[in-house]
């Protein structure tokens, strides 16, 4: 591992005050407790990362893809049931319920 510097400077002293606070309470160094937080901050992104990306990916349209998929549907579909017409009744649905 290489021991790269950072030097941060502008950060207020009651930041410090807590900062060096959190610091005694877990222990180790300043420097450790601040790598912490930015290693934590990282993975955090690269949490987010796929979401975001992914979403602004458009794939290609893939016939063959699609037409095993509605193949898939098609034959899970003949395990649901058939439901009569008065299944779908406001009545049967809300029952009481205005």
């Amino acid at each position: 591992m290489n021991n790269h510097k950072i030097e941060l400077t502008g950060i207020p002293e009651p930041l410090l005050k807590l900062i060096d606070e959190r610091v005694r309470q877990k222990g180790g160094d300043r420097a450790a407790y601040i790598r912490d937080l930015i290693e934590r901050d990282i993975a955090l992104e690269k949490q987010k990362q796929p979401k975001a990306s992914m979403s602004k990916v458009k794939l290609p349209f893939d016939l063959e893809v699609w037409e095993a998929d509605m193949k898939a549907l098609a034959e899970r579909a003949k395990e649901i049931p058939i439901l009569p017409p008065e299944a779908f009744t406001r009545k049967s649905i809300y029952g009481n319920h205005n």
